[in-house]
């Protein structure tokens, strides 16, 4: 009986072992980086842009390499060491249509898709592809870069941002890469991140490809999860401002906006434009006209019969004197391990490599532009104290409503007679923002490892163990 005992806990203790072995490795796989392939990428293209062959894999946001209309590029990778899981293109201007095919070894089309929405765009691929096709539709494309990757981490600038929500609880609009961290720079590390409010950021500027990526950047390490917007105009200070910049076309783009992506708060910068910056005071008096003209079905019709109307609940401006309220810029937040808001916003601000060597800084209360303080220019509900008071809060995107709780049925019948009555409404709490600072993964699907599966298992072994050896000294005490 002992020797019987001793090889049922010894084999348990091997299976238990082994699993832990595969678990353990499992949970290490999904944190490895993706290793980069892309020296292994052939490129086949038209005899004009042999010279660019080698451009197309340096990281270098300041050249690219133009294709006409039609004009269609193909990569391969025959000697890859192994296969690739993720093809990256970085494009310098957003092309208005791009078809990309997936085809096996034999030529044989996998599958179709547009790409190109995204100025960092990563397409998954198939295990059966072996080549890829790159076609742009009518306007051409402008690529600065093209790499490959195997399974893994991806690394930065190519995060698994979600789809700008049409439908936000919060906006913030800012005029160039750098102002939302400068002005505006609590809003989403607080609301957004570790509130779990839905929103983005609104880049009215688009000054160069490699702003656009420090936009990014600094989006991303803010907690921004949804792809912000770039609405394009030309970065033009001062001269120009009258004949490339004007409020009534500032306007007419905003309420377009609005109504599209329909945004209970805006939140925008100071009317005097800060440091007196005049594009600053256009943007600051254009979202305010905006706000109110989003909701006027006779302004502009074609918005208005693309998307209806759309009421903004508020507009905060960076130091507006009235309805103000003052945010706690210095509390430690769980979303980003501790770091307080006015961390993470100076943190965000550095990723704007091009514009840290001058005099802008991220403000706390005591400067002269205090990132925390921010008044309600245009309502339609009163301000209360703070950003989302006096909003119906099934309104919001991140409103998660309330489970039905049905009363108990009477005790005299079998039948049930009650009708479902809801808790009342709470705060909404969305889903926990991830840490903005590690490296996310590609993939935006949840996948399940070999570490959740067999968890329950290894549980299951532990109990028939426990049960055995329970049973076996049972036995044993009985025939003694």
């Amino acid at each position: 009986m002992r020797s019987l005992l001793n090889k049922i806990v010894l084999l348990l203790i091997v299976l238990l072992l082994t699993l832990s072995c595969i678990a353990g490795a499992s949970a290490e796989d999904t944190d490895t980086p993706a290793k980069d392939l892309t020296s292994y990428l052939s490129i086949r293209q038209d005899e004009g842009h042999k010279d660019a062959y080698g451009r197309l894999k340096i990281d270098n946001l300041y050249d690219f390499v133009r294709y006409a209309a039609y004009e269609t590029i193909s990569l391969s990778w025959e000697k890859a060491t192994e296969r690739p899981a993720y093809l990256c293109i970085q494009w310098y201007t957003l092309p208005y249509h791009v078809e990309l095919r997936q085809l096996d070894q034999n030529g044989t089309m996998l599958s179709e898709e547009p790409v190109g929405q995204t100025y960092d765009t990563v397409v998954s691929l198939s295990p059966e592809t072996a080549s890829v096709t790159i076609t742009p539709q009518r306007t051409g494309m402008s690529i600065t870069r093209i790499a490959l990757y195997s399974e893994g981490t991806l690394p930065p600038p190519f995060f698994p941002w979600k789809d700008t929500p049409h439908g936000m609880d919060y906006l913030v609009v800012a005029t160039h890469p750098d102002d939302d961290t400068l002005f505006m720079g609590g809003i989403v590390p607080t609301y957004g991140a570790e509130q779990g409010y839905v929103g983005t950021i609104a880049y009215v500027t688009k000054p160069a490809r490699l702003r656009v990526q420090e936009a990014l950047l600094g989006a991303w390490e803010m907690g921004t999860v949804y792809y912000p917007l770039f609405l394009e105009f030309e970065d033009v200070f001062p001269i120009g401002l009258e004949n490339h910049f004007l409020p009534e076309v500032v306007t007419l783009a905003f309420v377009r906006m609005l109504r599209e992506y329909r945004p209970l708060v805006v939140v925008s910068h100071d009317l005097n434009g800060e440091y007196g910056h005049p594009q600053h005071k256009i943007v600051s008096v254009s979202i305010v006209d905006a706000c109110r003209l989003a909701a006027d079905p006779t302004y502009d019709r074609s918005s208005y019969e693309q998307f209806g109307t759309w009421e903004v609940k508020k507009c905060y401006l960076h130091l507006y004197p009235e309805n103000q309220f003052e945010m706690d810029m210095n509390k430690p937040l769980a979303a980003f391990g501790g770091r307080t808001a006015l961390e993470v916003a100076r943190d965000a601000f550095q990723k704007h490599r091009s514009q840290t060597g001058g005099a802008h800084y991220v403000h706390d209360e005591t400067g002269l532009y205090p990132v925390n303080r921010l008044g309600m220019a245009y309502g339609t509900v009163d301000a209360g104290s703070d950003l989302f008071d006096n909003i119906d809060p099934t309104l919001f995107a991140s409103y998660i409503p309330p489970e039905s709780t049905p009363e108990p049925a009477p005790e005299q019948t079998q039948e049930p007679t009650s009708v479902p009555t809801q808790k009342p409404a709470v705060v909404p709490t969305a889903e926990p923002a991830p840490d903005p600072t590690p490296v996310p993964t590609q993939s935006s699907e949840t996948k399940t490892g070999a570490k959740d599966i067999l968890l329950p298992i290894l549980y299951a072994l532990i109990g028939a163990a426990i049960a055995s050896g329970c049973f076996l000294l049972f036995r044993r005490r009985k025939r003694s």
